[in-house]
């Protein structure tokens, strides 16, 4: 497995993240038959994950990047990164994240692929239900970066007997590349 990055979520960033859901809310389509609390939560957990990621880009030296956080229209990309196209995939867990895997869905690997997704990062945060499936806010705290692959390979990964929504492609952790070597590439 890549080595992980452990960042420490602060309580601004989460009340930015609730913020920034809710707005997103207004516009989101029910692609997975969730109710309402289950799709708040997963829109949460993504937004998340995403400011999350800028928390470590921005506590980097001379890396550039650029950052798309919508509501109310489909992003073309989540980060770009040295003219490189960055796809943020954030999962919840409640207390162990290293038996989890990168899931990924047919339709979204066919949108990736259309709009030249160069890598998928997969991030995961605590405090997450599985039961549920609700994001407890008041128990996420911390923020892995566990690593990334290249967008193209993640096809290799085709899970031969999906159980759920979302999970066509698993990639599992150990075939992630480490988090140091997106930026070793960048310098």
């Amino acid at each position: 497995m890549s080595t992980p990055i452990l960042l420490e979520i602060s309580k601004e960033l989460l009340e930015q993240a609730d913020i920034h859901s809710k707005q997103r809310m207004e516009f989101e389509y029910n692609r997975a038959g969730y109710n309402l609390d289950i799709r708040k939560s997963m829109v949460l957990i993504g937004t998340i994950g995403q400011l999350g990621f800028k928390k470590y880009l921005d506590s980097l030296k001379n890396i550039e990047y650029d950052m798309e956080l919508q509501a109310g229209k489909y992003d073309s990309y989540d980060f770009i990164v040295n003219k490189r196209i960055c796809e943020i995939k954030t999962s919840g867990y409640f207390d162990y994240w290293h038996r989890l895997n990168l899931l990924y869905s047919k339709d979204q690997f066919f949108q990736g692929t259309s709009k030249n997704f160069d890598v998928c990062f997969q991030l995961f945060i605590n405090g997450y239900n599985r039961k549920t499936k609700i994001l407890n806010l008041s128990e996420c705290n911390q923020l892995v970066i566990a690593g990334f692959i290249k967008f193209s390979d993640i096809s290799r990964f085709k899970n031969p007997t999906p159980l759920f929504w979302g999970d066509d492609f698993k990639i599992p952790l150990d075939k992630l590349e480490s988090v140091e070597n997106f930026f070793m590439d960048l310098k």
